[in-house]
């Protein structure tokens, strides 16, 4: 037996050399993601005396995987473990699939121990194949966590593996799968104990997370008439499009659009978890029932919208899954990024292809867009005149193609108001606020549910279905009949006229969508300035 002590954290490390027999194969379970599912990954790690020293990882790993070599190496070193001279042999398997990420450091690094007889317990070998490992190594030895944990967790429980070793950072991420003993770590030396079964107290599950931090719409004055639009929006799940002069509150009403949504289910916010797990790791993934609201720059890349990349991570279209997508400044953003949001809008996912495979991401998410008039601004606007020429102004509009315009149920003209009438007291009531807004909203999501089964909505139901159990009168039917032609509708437009008319009636509570219901239906329908000419 050989001690030698590490003085470099002040402690006193033993390193042991143990026989090993000539030839050794040690596997233990890891696994990486693509997209926003998991993918077991065997680790396989064979030391044989007979040998040069060498140290080679197969199976197709990626540049970060090939690097974690060096990285592990070192870690069991500064660790207090002696590294083994032989010929290290590890295979990432299925080795036909390629593999990203330094998640398998861990695995790697325990299975090049075990296989050295370095760790040793009673029963470990029969105890691997009902483990999982994730984490990457640091130079010291300590275990950091990685992106797509929970995707990992999930897979790996589907494969058998009731316990699992993650990075302490990563842990609580894994413990929401449900029916896992899950040992977070921070050191290697830590995840050596737990199979030595010197165990700690597992992570207990991490509860879901209420924050009534959303803006309240009791501060919004004077904006009732849009208030209702927004109103209509939730209820419906309707795509909704503001336009109106800079300064009025378009965004200040976007942003409380989440404070009437429905609270997200359990399985619903680790859903939506899952897409974070995989687009951000481990940058404070919360479970939160809050519907997730994102409100990307206009300059933002066509990728980084709807997803992609040499291996697709999740786009904006996908991190608001379950949420609220707002386009601040809508025709400022590049054509291209703004046409791919139609298929988001209509199959509600999205399917990226690369060379590493085809991915398709969940994308229903409720779209909130906004402009001004014109390039000013100030176009119709009653107090300030509008600097820009007719030319400017049909140039502007055209950014939003009429595919995309005719994708958003509701056209809501955001009118100026007064700001000096905001002082004057009595002058301007607060008008709806969130509260009472949210009630109206689960009122008629209630309805919906009854009437279409399960959580389905008035925004995704078919047209035949919709006109057989929509309850359309007669009446309300040859109101839209009559003022299609006029309005110059589409299809598509007569089928969201529709939707949103027994919305406005599952709001008033009432059974029957009559003619007031469509004549507001269809007073959204009417097209932003200039819209209607692109």
């Amino acid at each position: 037996m050989e001690m030698s002590v590490d003085g470099g954290q002040g402690e006193a490390n033993i390193a042991v050399d143990v026989p090993v027999p000539a030839r050794r194969l040690v596997c233990l379970r890891s696994g990486d993601y693509l997209g926003v599912e998991g993918r077991p990954v065997e680790v396989q790690v064979d030391l044989c005396r007979r040998g040069d020293g060498s140290f080679s990882i197969v199976g197709l790993p990626g540049k970060s995987t090939r690097e974690s070599r060096d990285r592990i190496r070192a870690a069991i070193r500064n660790s207090g473990f002696r590294f083994p001279t032989l010929k290290i042999l590890v295979n990432l398997a299925p080795a036909a699939r390629q593999k990203e990420g330094a998640g398998f450091d861990l695995a790697i690094a325990l299975g090049i121990l075990i296989a050295s007889g370095s760790v040793r317990a009673p029963g470990l070998e029969e105890r691997l194949g009902g483990m999982g490992f994730l984490g990457e190594l640091g130079l010291q030895g300590e275990v950091r966590p990685v992106r797509g944990a929970l995707l990992v967790a999930d897979c790996l429980a589907g494969q058998g593996a009731g316990e699992q070793v993650f990075a302490l950072e990563n842990s609580t991420e894994a413990v929401l799968v449900g029916g896992l003993e899950v040992f977070g770590v921070e050191h290697l030396r830590q995840a050596v104990d737990v199979l030595r079964g010197e165990r700690g107290p597992t992570v207990l599950p991490r509860k879901v997370s209420v924050c009534e931090a959303v803006p309240d719409y009791a501060e919004v004055v004077g904006q009732e008439a849009t208030k209702r639009a927004f109103l209509l929006a939730a209820a419906g799940r309707h795509n909704i499009l503001l336009s109106g002069p800079p300064g009025i509150g378009k965004t200040m009403l976007a942003r409380r659009l989440g404070g009437i949504l429905p609270r997200l289910s359990r399985e619903e916010a680790v859903e939506t978890l899952r897409i974070r797990s995989a687009a951000e790791g481990e940058t404070g993934c919360e479970l939160s029932r809050i519907p997730p609201f994102r409100s990307p720059h206009h300059t933002v890349s066509h990728s980084g919208m709807v997803g992609g990349g040499s291996r697709p991570a999740p786009g904006e279209v996908s991190r608001a899954h379950r949420g609220v997508l707002f386009l601040d400044e809508l025709p400022e953003f590049s054509r291209r990024t703004l046409e791919a949001l139609r298929e988001p809008i209509e199959e509600r996912q999205i399917t990226i292809g690369r060379a590493s495979g085809v991915v398709t991401f969940p994308s229903d998410f409720l779209l909130v867009a906004a402009m001004n008039p014109c390039p000013c601004g100030y176009l119709g606007h009653p107090r300030r005149p509008c600097t820009c020429g007719p030319r400017q102004v049909k140039s502007y509009s055209r950014k939003i193609s009429g595919p995309l315009a005719d994708r958003l149920d509701l056209h809501c003209r955001v009118a100026a108001i007064e700001p000096g009438s905001w002082l004057e007291p009595g002058a301007i009531s607060p008008g709806l606020d969130s509260r009472t807004l949210c009630r109206q909203v689960a009122s008629a999501r209630e309805r919906q549910s009854r009437r279409w089964g399960g959580a389905l909505l008035n925004s995704a139901i078919s047209v035949s279905r919709l006109l057989d159990a929509g309850r359309f009168t007669s009446d309300s039917l040859a109101v839209l009949r009559r003022v299609s032609t006029p309005m110059a509708l589409s299809g598509r437009g007569f089928v969201r006229a529709l939707r949103v008319a027994r919305t406005v009636a599952d709001l008033s509570g009432t059974q029957d969508v009559g003619e007031e219901a469509i004549l507001e239906a269809l007073s959204y329908r009417a097209a932003v300035d200039g819209l209607e000419e692109s």
